[in-house]
């Protein structure tokens, strides 16, 4: 599942866990570009997401963010950020200028 995402921040977090590993995540403050499902109007929501270890480093800026599914220690079900691929100016473009030449064929 592909979502566009605007990454505003990105924060390096770094230190050692009650259990005494140490750990070293990138966490990026975002918005989250959707459509409402029952009105087809686009709906925004902002939240954190934590980088994959070893991804790429992200500066702020669009992207299409590639999700999966994974199962926790706890069994339950949820989603995980596999990679996030930047959106470059012409692809935004492309994207907004395409939708009111499909909405007028309507």
């Amino acid at each position: 599942m592909k979502t566009r995402i605007q990454v505003l921040s990105v924060e390096h977090k770094q230190g050692r866990s009650k259990t005494g590993n140490d750990y070293s995540l990138d966490i990026c403050q975002c918005v989250v570009h959707g459509v409402d499902e029952a009105t087809g109007a686009e709906k925004m929501q902002i939240g954190e997401l934590m980088l994959p270890k070893n991804h790429p480093v992200v500066t702020p800026g669009m992207y299409d963010g590639e999700f999966g599914i994974s199962v926790g220690q706890d069994k339950k079900i949820s989603g995980r950020l596999l990679q996030l691929y930047p959106v470059s100016a012409v692809q935004r473009v492309m994207q907004t200028s395409a939708i009111p030449a499909a909405a007028s064929k309507v």
